[in-house]
């Protein structure tokens, strides 16, 4: 469905939402790119995207599960130079290191500021919590935008009240999966104890509507930073355009969980294949933690595979 064609329904959404919902500030301001002040003389307003996937939920579905937020379960955890987030399980890997004060993933956050440019849009798939959109939101600046997918229902809410938490009014918070081809329905895997956020496409868990990023549209695009648990390869497939397009910096988890160093030779083949579908996109490749990769565009490349 193209982002354009539920200006009625998000319309509509926004305004009940803002009535209803105990947090006006992300209600209003989800949606509407603002700031203080007045924008650039150059600024055009970005294309908008539902916060209800359209073939599993109705907005007002969405809006009955994010004011359904359990708050009285959570407790609020302020990490230094990044921001505040509810937490309800410190067992959790990434939630354990907020609580301990700590950014999750420092060296991410230091590869954005590096790569994300003000008044450019951010897309974020993968965002579980925020702890890293909330970082992504303040590099953009008031005229960007950060596009933040996580299509776990129980983690998608907290994204949202994280948002709202730290007061931001410049992410989009999209509870799609992402892939390739047609849209369609798709089951999760169960949530893991202890590791929320490693939970990728399968069976058993959540039901979520699985989108590619080009059926977004998305233009302007400085970052794209892809972590979904091993399927990275059908991100990219259905980012082709996107990425020819804007040429972002990509900075992409490659089969997490495994190190290139340790892995398995089936492992290593995997990694070899998304690493060279990223080279025939025209984009160098270099390792920057662990599992974690950027991607750079090669100036002199078109990267038309």
């Amino acid at each position: 469905m193209d982002p354009g064609s539920i200006a009625g329904r998000r319309v509509a959404w926004v305004k009940s939402l803002t009535r209803r919902t105990s947090i006006p500030a992300i209600a209003a301001g989800v949606l509407l790119a603002c700031g203080p002040g007045n924008p650039p003389e150059d600024y055009v307003p970005l294309p908008i995207a539902s916060v209800a996937p359209a073939l599993l939920d109705d907005v007002e579905r969405t809006r009955r599960h994010l004011n359904a937020f359990p708050i009285e379960d959570y407790e609020q955890h302020e990490v230094a130079g990044v921001g505040r987030f509810f937490i309800d399980d410190p067992s959790d890997m990434i939630k354990q290191v907020i609580v301990a004060g700590y950014a999750w993933e420092r060296h991410q956050a230091e590869l954005f500021e590096e790569h994300v440019e003000p008044g450019s849009v951010a897309v974020e798939v993968g965002a579980h919590i925020g702890s890293h959109t909330v970082s992504l939101a303040r590099l953009v600046g008031p005229w960007g935008r950060v596009y933040a997918f996580e299509p776990q229902r129980k983690i998608y809410r907290e994204l949202y009240h994280n948002l709202a938490l730290n007061g931001l009014n410049n992410v989009v918070p999209l509870r799609f999966a992402i892939g390739a081809g047609e849209t369609r329905i798709i089951e999760m895997n169960p949530a893991t104890q202890g590791n929320e956020g490693g939970t990728g496409v399968g069976a058993g868990g959540d039901r979520a509507e699985l989108r590619s990023l080009d059926s977004f549209g998305f233009e302007r695009v400085s970052l794209l930073k892809i972590d979904v648990e091993h399927y990275e390869n059908e991100v990219l497939a259905g980012a082709v355009e996107t990425i020819r397009r804007n040429r972002p910096a990509i900075l992409i988890e490659i089969m997490g969980g495994e190190d290139y160093a340790t892995a398995p030779p089936a492992v290593r083949e995997r990694i070899h294949a998304t690493w060279g579908r990223l080279e025939t996109l025209g984009y160098t490749v270099e390792p920057v933690a662990g599992h974690d990769y950027i991607a750079l565009p090669n100036i002199e490349q078109g990267g038309d595979p």
